[in-house]
């Protein structure tokens, strides 16, 4: 009897996998297969816990917490095409995978904000270079208040630092914020799986 189940469960999960095969489009076989294995070992890996828990429908828990294969196929289709943008140095490609990895963990999360953070003081350094000239308050002041980037606070004596190679040093310090940025998040999101932490149906 447990092999008939066996069997049944496994032409489930084929049935299920062929299923999102057919929704690999533009994929090379070989890449299609790696997808179709790595959907294969979680999906076997959540029936295994789910039996373990005593559920009555393993298998169908397990497919129904993956979602429909359509949409599974879809996903993996622009997971593929996000990793191939990876290689090049677009940050809108990187932050909209770095956003997709924030659903999966709270790891995936802290990627996200690091990208966010690093690619948000990039444009303000960029703005900050830019409103120099019709600004001219704007630059690197130290004082009683610390050190602020920007316009220093009203009536608060202060030393300003940079002078007129404020502009240099802001497109300078954009440039680094936006290139430790990028080879920060190319990297961390590499070695992060498709699956992150396994979505469990609610």
């Amino acid at each position: 009897m447990a092999g008939v189940m066996i069997s049944e469960d496994d032409a489930v999960i084929r049935q299920y996998l062929a299923k999102v095969s057919a929704g690999l489009k533009n994929i090379g076989e070989q890449q299609k297969k790696e997808i179709l294995a790595e959907i294969d070992s979680h999906l076997r890996e959540r029936v295994g816990e789910l039996g373990a828990e005593n559920d009555p429908h393993p298998t169908e828990r397990a497919i129904s917490g993956l979602g429909g294969p359509g949409r599974l196929a879809s996903e993996f289709v622009a997971e593929a095409r996000t990793k191939s943008g990876i290689y090049s140095y677009a940050p809108w490609t990187l932050l909209r995978r770095a956003s997709q990895v924030a659903r999966t963990s709270a790891k995936g999360l802290l990627i996200f904000l690091t990208g966010l953070v690093g690619y948000v003081s990039t444009i303000a350094a960029l703005i900050t270079a830019i409103l120099k000239p019709f600004i001219p308050d704007l630059g690197l002041w130290i004082g009683k208040f610390g050190f602020v980037w920007g316009v220093k606070p009203d009536g608060a004596p202060g030393r300003e630092l940079l002078g007129r190679y404020f502009v240099e040093a802001s497109i300078a310090l954009a440039f680094v914020f936006g290139s430790l940025t990028t080879l920060a998040l190319r990297r961390l999101i590499s070695k992060v799986p498709f699956f992150g932490e396994w979505r469990r149906a609610a």
